[in-house]
Parts: C-alpha cells; sequence; structure tokens
C-alpha cells in the first residue's frame, strides 16, 4: 500500500479510516449504514452509501455526511470519473442519473424489470454497463444514453443474479475483453461488446460475491463466500488463485499497492504475488483501547481506496423530476 494512501471502510455502525496494516486510524462518520457491496461509491474526494433498509442515498466528507431521499430503494451506485453524475440502479430496474452539484435528474429509465445488482462505468468515462437479479446485462454508450435516450445493448448467459461486474472498455475499445461478469451460480463470464454471447464461460470454486478490477487492469479480484478472494488473470483463467483465510464471506475488497480484504473476522492485508496475508486486525472497533470511541463489532460493508475526502462539501436535495432543461446534458462531461 502506497505509504500515504489509506483505505475508508463504510460499516453498518460507521465509517473509519485504515492504516496501510488494516488498523483503524481515525472515525470519519459515528454514523454507520446498512448496504450492500455495489451499493457504495466514491469519487475522488466524495463517498455515495444508497442503503438498503430505506429509499435514501447518503453522501460523506470529511467532517459531515448528508442523507436525501429518492424515489425508490437503490441497489447499486457508480459515478461518473469526473465526480459530478451519479448513476443509480433501482430494486425495480429504472435507471436514474444525477447531476450532483445541482441535484438535477437527468435520466430515469427502466432498462430491467428486476433489481439493477450492480453498475460500472469505465474508466475511459464512454461506457456505463449494468447488470440484473435475473441474469442480463446491459451496456451503453453514455453519449447515446444521454442524447438520444438508447436502450443500450442486452447481453444474456448468467442463469441467476449477477453479483459483480467489471467495466474494462477504454477508448477504441482494444481490449480483448470488454467486461467480466458473476454470478451466484459461481460462473464468471467474459465477454466482448460485439458479441452477445460470452467469449470464455467457467466456475468459481466459491460463490462470488461482486468484482474489482486490479488498477493495471490485467486481472480481477472476487470476494467470494467462506472467507475466499479469487484472483482472475483477465490472460489466462487457468492461473487463477485463491486467497484464504477469512471466516466468513468477504465482503470487502480494495487494492492499493496491496490488496485489502474484509469479512467477520475483521481487516486483512495481502501480498497477492506472495499469496500471503502480511497483516491482519481482528474485530475492527471491538477490544481496541487506543481508540474507544469507534462503534464495537461493525459489520464492514465496503472498502474504498484512492479516495480523499473533501474537508467540506455543499450537498443539494436530489430532484425526483427530469430535467427538462437540455443544457443538463452537460453531464457528458
Amino acid at each position: 500500500m502506497w505509504k500515504d494512501e489509506r483505505v475508508i471502510a463504510v460499516g453498518d455502525n460507521a465509517v473509519v479510516l485504515l492504516d496501510s496494516t488494516g488498523r483503524v486510524e481515525r472515525e470519519i462518520s459515528k454514523e454507520g449504514f446498512r448496504c450492500t457491496t455495489n451499493s457504495v461509491a466514491a469519487a475522488t474526494d466524495l463517498v455515495c452509501v444508497a442503503t438498503s433498509d430505506k429509499a435514501k442515498i447518503a453522501f460523506i466528507s470529511e467532517s459531515q455526511s448528508y442523507r436525501v431521499s429518492v424515489p425508490e430503494l437503490i441497489t447499486a451506485v457508480a459515478f461518473s470519473r469526473c465526480g459530478d453524475i451519479l448513476y443509480a440502479g433501482s430494486n425495480t430496474g429504472r435507471l436514474y442519473v444525477w447531476q450532483i452539484r445541482t441535484g438535477t435528474l437527468i435520466k430515469n429509465k427502466q432498462v430491467f424489470f428486476n433489481t439493477i445488482t450492480d453498475a460500472k462505468v469505465d474508466f475511459a468515462n464512454t461506457t456505463l454497463l449494468l447488470a440484473s437479479q435475473n441474469g442480463d446485462l446491459a451496456l451503453f454508450k453514455l453519449v447515446e444514453l444521454f442524447l438520444d435516450d438508447n436502450k443500450g445493448t442486452l447481453y444474456l448467459g448468467h442463469s441467476t443474479s449477477v453479483t459483480g461486474i467489471a467495466n474494462l472498455m477504454q477508448g477504441p475499445f482494444e481490449h480483448a475483453t470488454s467486461f467480466v461478469s458473476v454470478a451466484r451460480d459461481k460462473n464468471i463470464r467474459f465477454w466482448h461488446h460485439t458479441k452477445r454471447t460470452a467469449l470464455q464461460s467457467h466456475f468459481l470454486q466459491h460463490p462470488p460475491l461482486g468484482l474489482v478490477a486490479s488498477r493495471t487492469g490485467a486481472r480481477l479480484f472476487v470476494p467470494c463466500e467462506m472467507g475466499h478472494i479469487a484472483v482472475v488473470p483477465l490472460g489466462n483463467f487457468q492461473d487463477t488463485f485463491l486467497l484464504s483465510g477469512h471466516v466468513g464471506s468477504v465482503t470487502g475488497c480494495a487494492e492499493t499497492l496491496n490488496l485489502v480484504t474484509c469479512a467477520l473476522d475483521g481487516v486483512r492485508v495481502w501480498d497477492v504475488e506472495a499469496r500471503i496475508c502480511i497483516s491482519h486486525y481482528g474485530n475492527i472497533g471491538n477490544g481496541d483501547h487506543h481508540y474507544p470511541d469507534v462503534p464495537a463489532g461493525p459489520r464492514i460493508n465496503k472498502l474504498l481506496s484512492g479516495v480523499r475526502l473533501a474537508e467540506k462539501a455543499q450537498f443539494v436535495p436530489l430532484k425526483n423530476v427530469v430535467s427538462q432543461d437540455s443544457l443538463a446534458t452537460i453531464a457528458l462531461n
């Protein structure tokens, strides 16, 4: 892990900052959030959490958190690369697109007729990939989504709920693999955007709970049930290996210089190349007398790296009616 880079842990009882060993450095918010790993997203200076028990979205900065009401339960969120646009998928299959700075609702669109389970924008900010509970995927070119109300391209193949996706499309789409998906039936599929069926389909050893692309784009990290993290090289699935040692389902996974993961037994830091755990802190916030103000035993739902929270942020309510102002398409930045 880079010496000056920390990891934000979003839990049921608190939001805390972890140091390079996985130990709690300080508390960001005493307020916790019931959420899933795919209902949390981060811009460069802001964290967004869609709560799983109420139709609300919370925005977290360094010194404050702000909750806003939304039309329905949001189950998946993603930011644009500039951090000004929030893409939110709902439990009824609708896609909401808000401009955060103004609260303007730019799009309200029915994509699926079941829950949207994950949402990812590619690194070049050109496409949005959505996953659904019934196993379908939908890919949108953002220019067409905003300007032409494009219906997107559907990709079928999974027979159970998709638990995680990685959008690997960039620039001229030169990569052989455009995106990857994992589902509850342990199936992992590799796709190219020009083909409606998967290029490859393999089975993992354990049910996957999410999917995180490495910073280099060379491999994928798949947090799984029963305490395992599958490390999947994009070049050759046969070179996949497991990092094992956690107790219970792995609920969070974030990459810095090392890989940081969390489960019921706490936070672990891994040297992926050596395939060993180099640090472990159990029961974060429970029994650590150096941090008595951190609530005891929070369940961590998401780990985030590469975020430097703004000291102060100006939050506005999110509107529920789509703006008729064509200037709202400044979202394309």
